[in-house]
Order: structure tokens, then sequence, then C-alpha cells
């Protein structure tokens, strides 16, 4: 899923332009919008069930009529409602706001901000440069890559790996780590050898860049092998070769 995240200031025309470009990146797949609201609270209506249900403590309410489907989701993580909307099956997500997040950043009006790759754009020149935006991956996602790529009646187990910011090593503290942008290289070298250990059938990794904080995801790792303690050897190195290969530019603590 890719993420388009659009940054400006007040009255600058961001919602206009969202719009357009939702208008446009349809005709490539689903696309979802995300708007952070700041300090402003969205108000649920009251008295409805969806609220009531909400209310009484449901993780996600929601209500479904004849033409659309309302979804209630507790929690104020961005990334909870990025991981809906991948799961959902949705191609773009445009997120209005969210300047402190570290995506590649499309920027309307004069701001002053890093990680703008495009300024005042048009949607045609956002089309034409959707290979610079950020992939926004999820573990479930690279399970169904592997899925997809190896039918054909040949099956084969799948073992995966989540890691995460570790708070505490010891008595080291870790508030959050920074990952260099440039790793993909490297992950490319270290997929195409575990890729060629016998019995393996397919390796799928990502690894978020940018900062990112204790209990945090950092990476995630699938691995398909004919058999079981293959997958599972095979995981093993790969995570090796990870902490070895893609070590974390440490500012604070002792890392993962």
């Amino acid at each position: 899923m890719k993420i388009i995240q659009i940054v400006g200031r007040s009255k600058t025309g961001k919602t206009q332009f969202v719009s357009a470009l939702i208008e446009r990146l349809g005709e490539y797949g689903r696309v979802a919008a995300v708007k952070h609201l700041g300090h402003h609270i969205f108000d649920l209506e009251r008295g409805r069930d969806t609220t009531r249900f909400y209310e009484s403590g449901a993780a996600i309410s929601a209500g479904v009529d004849g033409e659309k489907s309302v979804i209630i989701i507790r929690g104020e993580g961005l990334d909870e409602v990025l991981e809906t909307l991948s799961a959902a099956g949705v191609r773009f997500a445009i997120i209005e706001g969210f300047k402190s997040r570290p995506f590649p950043k499309i920027v309307i009006g004069d701001l002053e901000t890093g990680g703008c790759i495009l300024r005042n754009p048009s949607v045609d020149e956002v089309v034409a440069s959707l290979d610079r935006f950020y992939e926004y991956i999820t573990l479930e996602e690279l399970v169904r890559e592997l899925k997809r790529e190896h039918t054909g009646g040949r099956a084969g187990a799948i073992v995966t790996f989540n890691g995460i910011v570790r708070e505490w090593t010891g008595d080291e503290h870790t508030e959050y780590i920074d990952f260099a942008n440039e790793i993909e290289e490297k992950l490319a070298r270290i997929r195409t050898e575990i890729e060629s250990i016998p019995g393996i059938i397919g390796v799928r990794f990502h690894h978020r860049r940018g900062r990112l904080y204790a209990g945090e995801d950092i990476t995630y790792l699938a691995v398909m092998a004919e058999h079981r303690q293959e997958a599972f050897t095979a995981l093993s190195t790969a995570i090796d070769r990870l902490k070895q290969d893609v070590p974390a530019e440490e500012t604070s603590g002792q890392g993962v």
C-alpha cells in the first residue's frame, strides 16, 4: 500500500487537492484518505447504536447500510488505521497531516518541512512519481505475497518473524532508534542469499526506516520452505544477517 502524505498550512488548498488525487488514483486501485484532526475531537453522533457499542468498549464498532459502512476504531495511532486499510486491500492511502511521520511528503504551499519530494504538484506529477512514495507493508501482506507467487500445487511451510524496538535490554533503556533509508540493496542481498539455501521456496523482507520508538515494529520477515525445519533454520539465518548488515543508527540505549 502506497502512503501518499500531504502537508501544508491551513487554507492552502490541501482538501481540494486530496479530492482530485482520490479521483485520479481510483483509476489504479482502491484509495483511502486519512486526515489528522489535531486537537479537534471527532464527535460521534449521540444515541446511535454504533456510538453506544464504542462507548461500551468495543475495539471496532461498525454500521452497515445499503450503500456504505462506517467503522469506529478504538485507539489514536495512525499505524492502527493503516493496518486496517492494508488488510482491506487499499492500494493508496492518502494522509493529510501527521507532519512528524517520516514519510516522503507532498507540500502544498510554502511550509518548510523535512522529507518533501514534491511541492505544489499537479495530480499528473504525483501519478508519475508514485515509485518515490513509501510502501506500507504488514506481515500478513508478506505472507499473501509468498502464497500468490508460489502457487500451482507447490505447497510449503511458512514461518514469520516480527521484530520490535525493545524498550529495555538489561539495565539499558531505548527510547528510539534511527534506521537509515538506503537499506534496500542490503535487504536484496540477504534475500538472495537465503533463497539460495536448499529447500527454501521464497523469502520476503520489510524493514521500516526513519525513527522508530520503543514498542514499534522494526522488521517483518516471512520464509516459505519445503519443510518446517528448513524454514526455521533459514529464518534464524536471515535474522542474524539483518542484525549484522542492517545496523541501527542508535541514539539511545542498546537497540533491538
